[in-house]
């Protein structure tokens, strides 16, 4: 097991249309309660954060675990994240992990996919739920 960092986004992260309507909601708990990990950027359990315009900004410091409201300052990032997180559907245990490749360029998010779950998983989930 490795380190990681937290990301949290404001920015709308496009759903693929073969996730079935009454998903979504535990999604977007997922998305604002819990956040996203990534293991692309330091593992230091930094805090990273995209904003609703897709800027992307780092907090001033690494401690989670503090009770201090962190400062986030706009940081430089060129290329790809994988963040994810996982989704659950139920208090039994269902669950999928949903992972977004993000693309900046010059510090801007220029596109949001999700790559995971695929349309089989999530065909898979739904028949056994």
């Amino acid at each position: 097991m490795g380190m990681f960092d937290y990301f949290t986004i404001d920015y709308p992260l496009p759903i693929e249309s073969y996730v079935p309507e009454e998903y979504k909601s535990f999604i977007y708990s997922a998305i604002n309660e819990d956040g996203f990990q990534t293991k692309d950027l330091e593992c230091l359990m930094y805090r990273y954060h995209v904003d609703n315009i897709g800027r992307i900004f780092c907090a001033d410091f690494p401690d989670f675990e503090s009770d201090e409201e962190p400062v986030y300052n706009k940081i430089y990032q060129h290329g790809h994240i994988l963040i994810s997180t996982v989704v659950y559907l139920d208090d039994n245990g269902t669950n999928f992990w949903l992972e977004y490749d993000l693309k900046f360029t010059d510090s801007l998010l220029v596109s949001a996919k999700m790559v995971h779950p695929k349309e089989e998983k999530i065909n898979e989930l739904y028949k056994n739920i």
